[in-house]
């Protein structure tokens, strides 16, 4: 019964993260959260088009709304000038649900944002940068007449809590109109707990995801060589393109190749070999392995993910 549940709730997890993934292809592009002719840069412009002959778009359809809410901001701008339409946004009327328009000037600051406690704020700034360390206000700074989707945490106002927030900036004029939609999912949400193991494995390697798209290669292998990135029996490691361990919570393991004996496991199965099959989406591999927070050879859940060329990954054991 046991295993039956864990499968169960790997299951899920697979569903829940493959679910994101496909909307969400930031997460996997090196430039960003977001290639360029991504599916949901695709959707922007085909929604923007809809909403450019007044299509409806429903609520049920966020990402669609989201475009035709910056579709409605551009319009009125056109119709009424800057002046009219920055008081319009500053305002409680302007919000509708969790949508609401804000808008930069020519100098990356914000002049319309129906939180006060924004307005003057710079992109470049610390209002330009979540709580991952991700610059997501440069992403939006770099938004044209044809729109981009920036994808990032911030905090939803209807529910208080960080999210995943989904983005859609337009350049319009020299200024910079943009709405999102919040994402929460029980596998990369916040507020996962070790309680859930199998959902705290794929949060934390999403995590260590985000801090590479942060702050670069370099620093990512350099922190998680580091103590201080160990949670428990969570802790990240990374293989580079030639499949060496570059980054490990037991220094000792440093260099070895998971081709070799690292991806063999007790009972003789070589785990390394399957692991090795990782993609973007991610992959599960079970094994035997040390538990450093025990110092016991424990049934060892790992969930890999393939990102730059590098193996992502951590597990949990039982």
């Amino acid at each position: 019964m046991r295993i039956h549940t864990l499968h169960i709730k790997m299951a899920a997890v697979l569903v829940a993260a493959a679910v994101f993934l496909a909307g969400c292809h930031h997460m996997m592009s090196p430039r960003g959260w977001m290639s360029h002719d991504s599916r949901m840069d695709r959707m922007g412009r085909s929604d923007r088009s809809f909403a450019k002959q007044g299509w409806h778009v429903s609520k049920s359809d966020r990402a669609g709304y989201t475009v035709a809410m910056v579709e409605k901001a551009l319009r009125i701008y056109d119709a009424k000038g800057r002046e009219a339409t920055v008081e319009y946004y500053k305002s409680p009327e302007s919000v509708d649900g969790e949508w609401y328009v804000f808008i930069f000037d020519e100098n990356g600051d914000i002049i319309a944002h129906p939180n006060p406690d924004f307005l003057g704020e710079n992109l470049m700034g610390p209002t330009g940068v979540d709580i991952t360390g991700y610059r997501h206000g440069e992403a939006i700074g770099g938004a044209t007449e044809e729109g981009k989707w920036v994808d990032y945490i911030f905090i939803n106002p209807v529910s208080g809590n960080q999210e995943y927030k989904h983005t859609w900036a337009v350049r319009h004029d020299g200024l910079i109109f943009a709405s999102g939609w919040y994402q929460v999912l029980p596998t990369l949400g916040l507020g996962v707990t070790k309680a859930e193991p199998a959902e705290y494995t794929v949060a934390f390697v999403d995590r260590a995801l985000r801090y590479y798209k942060a702050h670069g290669r370099e620093n990512t292998v350099a922190h998680y060589n580091t103590p201080e990135s160990v949670d428990g029996a969570w802790y990240i490691y990374i293989f580079d393109e030639n499949d060496q361990l570059i980054a490990h919570a037991n220094p000792d393991l440093l260099g070895m190749d998971l081709k070799e004996d690292l991806g063999l496991d007790s009972t003789g199965y070589h785990f390394g070999t399957d692991m090795l099959e990782a993609t973007a989406e991610g992959l599960w591999v079970h094994y035997v392995f040390v538990n450093p927070a025990t110092g016991e050879e424990e049934t060892k859940h790992s969930w890999t993910v393939r990102h730059d060329g590098l193996l992502i990954g951590s597990g949990w054991y039982e």
